[in-house]
């Protein structure tokens, strides 16, 4: 009994393998294919007698098993599927035939799940950001400039040659994280030192056809790049410009205005740099003594301590060119006003005075143009 089982158990193994596995073809030689291919065994006439007694149901595999009438343990007999047809090769061998559909796919990944509609429009807004076009530019040395912020960046990358990305000098890398880390190699390195010290980060594909992204978190920012591996194109060095440092120089640059111009313009508005300073004091030394003489070229002002606000304010004549050692000059009063402590003189003066008092108790501070010192 235990014979016969085993004897049916080999003529039904065939069928159930041909029905799920992928026949591989093989070359035989002809003389070889013309012999008769080997029949399958016959069972005994005690099973082909039970197994005709009653009506067969076809089974998955090829497998015939009957209703009723079968002994116990010992599966329906079905005949073996026909061997595959031979095709001739053309030269004097012969070939198994491929059956003309491939083995079904194996599902690597579990199913996806059903986004709601919030997650749907969160997915569609990255996946606009991800495509938005923003070209590059060339950088110094041949390398390729983008605009951090404007769009995703990406390196395209060879096997066996390394990509350089190039971070801001002074930048510190704290983290890297690559979506594919075992077919890309990415090591960092430095170039120089102290506060001018520049990170690289290196990437190297080890087969083409390949694309994932890279994560670079440092100590001012974040980067997201795509990677991206061909045999036919390459990109050796990878740079970027930076907005927020640009817009940072302005407003560096528009603070030094500001400050150059505070520290270039009088109380009153003008512009020291606009303004002649050549005039020099003689004479008396009273408290009212002015601070400083000055012209824009109109008018003239004449700037006193605070003090004097308090006190008696001299008289101001303009002075002639006239005069000798034994005469003094003609007097001639002139036009001004008083701005907080500053005489305004409405023309510009070449020699002036400030009296104050009369008689012995006179005090007298002579102003005098450079220009007409000289003369």
């Amino acid at each position: 009994m235990r014979a016969l089982a085993l004897l049916i158990a080999v003529a039904v193994v065939p069928s159930v393998a041909s029905a799920h596995t992928f026949i591989v073809p093989a070359i035989i030689p002809a003389a070889q294919a013309a012999t008769s291919p080997p029949q399958p065994s016959t069972p005994p006439a005690s099973v082909m007698q039970a197994a005709s007694a009653t009506p067969a149901t076809v089974q998955p595999g090829g497998l015939m098993k009957t209703a009723q009438n079968t002994p116990p343990g010992v599966p329906a007999y079905s005949p073996s599927p026909a061997p595959p047809p031979l095709v001739s090769t053309g030269n004097g061998s012969v070939m198994a035939a491929l059956p003309n559909h491939p083995p079904p796919p194996l599902a690597l990944l579990s199913p996806n799940v059903r986004l709601t509609s919030r997650q749907a429009r969160a997915a569609a807004i990255s996946r606009r950001w991800r495509n938005r076009v923003a070209s590059p530019g060339e950088g110094g040395d041949g390398a390729v400039e983008y605009m951090f912020g404007a769009s995703i960046p990406s390196v395209v990358c060879s096997p066996l040659y390394v990509c350089n990305i190039e971070l801001q000098p002074g930048e510190v890398v704290n983290d890297i994280r690559a979506g594919d880390s075992v077919r890309w190699l990415i090591t960092p390195s430095i170039v120089g030192s102290g506060s001018t010290a520049q990170t690289i980060v290196s990437v190297k594909p080890t087969d083409a056809g390949l694309q994932t992204n890279l994560i670079i978190a440092t100590t001012k920012r974040l980067y997201d790049i795509t990677l991206v591996s061909s045999t036919y194109a390459h990109t050796d060095e990878i740079t970027f410009t930076y907005p927020e440092e640009v817009q940072a120089q302005w407003q560096a640059y528009q603070q030094q205005v500001q400050q150059r111009t505070i520290n270039t313009t009088m109380s009153n508005g003008a512009n020291l740099a606009a303004l002649d300073f050549g005039y020099a004091l003689s004479g008396d030394h009273p408290a009212w003594r002015p601070l400083r003489v000055y012209s824009d070229g109109i008018k003239t002002y004449i700037q006193f301590p605070r003090s004097m606000l308090s006190g008696d304010a001299p008289t101001l004549v303009a002075l002639d060119r006239d005069g000798t050692w034994f005469s003094s000059p003609t007097k001639e009063i002139v036009n001004y006003r008083v701005e907080g402590d500053t005489y305004v003189v409405d023309r510009v003066l070449d020699r002036a005075a400030l009296l104050s008092g009369v008689g012995g108790s006179q005090q007298d501070v002579e102003i005098i143009h450079a220009a007409r010192s000289n003369s």
